[in-house]
């Protein structure tokens, strides 16, 4: 990483996400699919990430239940039809559980699958918590200009602490 971290969550992630929430992931793919490069272009992920924290904590909090982040992936994964295969749901469910800070997952990312399938799982979830959050399109931008903030301020607190080592 270098020194100027606030690039790791660029302008380009942020207006990559906006494209890939408002207008969807054909358009997002037309735009900044050759820039991004992949799923796994490491700024890109965190504000998803970053992103689908917000999201899960304002569907899932103050408190929460296992059954009920259970009963959410499965509907989910009824609602992708043919697509239901695409969502892995241990590992859906994992990063929701990870994403609102469950001190009991044992498990860390990639949880014994290989990080498309993590970052698979992370879009969809983000997906369906977006819709889920009936913004209009005042509050979606607010929220996704927050989540960007969010990330960038992540990536130089973890920058500050590995530096401090």
């Amino acid at each position: 990483m270098t020194d100027n971290v606030s690039t790791a969550v660029s302008d380009l992630h942020v207006a990559a996400l906006r494209t890939f929430l408002i207008e969807g992931p054909d358009v997002w793919q037309e735009q900044y699919g050759e820039q991004i490069k992949d799923e796994t272009d490491t700024g890109y992920s965190l504000l998803i990430y970053c992103t689908l924290a917000k999201a899960a904590a304002l569907k899932f909090s103050p408190a929460y239940s296992f059954p009920q982040l259970i009963r959410y992936v499965a509907d989910l994964r009824l609602s992708l039809e043919e697509h239901a295969h695409e969502l892995n749901p241990r590992v859906a469910e994992n990063t929701l559980r990870l994403a609102l800070g469950d001190k009991t997952l044992s498990e860390r990312p990639p949880f014994g699958v290989d990080q498309v399938t993590v970052v698979r799982a992370q879009i969809y979830l983000l997906m369906a918590l977006v819709l889920d959050a009936e913004f209009n399109e005042t509050e979606l931008e607010q929220f996704i200009r927050d989540s960007g903030e969010s990330a960038r301020e992540w990536v130089a607190t973890w920058w500050n602490e590995a530096r401090s080592i």
